[in-house]
């Protein structure tokens, strides 16, 4: 099953270049993400599958990490993906986080 990940965790794995592959499963335009993720529509992956690396991690997001990461962390895991996290809050708290470091940076 897959496990919860933190905007916090996740920002870390990223900067300490941790080799993983973030997926964002949101529906249609998508305003802003993650850099460095690729965009499969989570109704796209079970049609699909994408031939990920055994070796490498994939953190799925959606919006708000809820239904959507969870049915796709399920269909990666069904594809035989081992190591799959799923972003708690989603890019919504991704967002969040980030604006609160360039606050504590800033010291406003």
């Amino acid at each position: 099953m897959a496990e919860w990940v933190t905007a916090k965790e996740l920002f870390e794995w990223v900067k300490e270049q941790k080799p993983l592959t973030l997926l964002d499963v949101r529906m249609g335009q998508v305003g802003g993400f993650i850099p460095g993720s690729r965009h499969i529509p989570v109704l796209d992956l079970e049609d699909e599958p994408q031939g990920w690396d055994p070796e490498t991690s994939v953190v799925v997001y959606c919006q708000f990490g809820k239904g959507a990461s969870d049915y796709a962390a399920e269909v990666l895991e069904q594809q035989g993906v081992a190591g799959v996290y799923k972003l708690q809050g989603g890019f919504d708290a991704w967002l969040k986080f980030l604006a609160s470091r360039e606050q504590d940076e800033s010291g406003v």
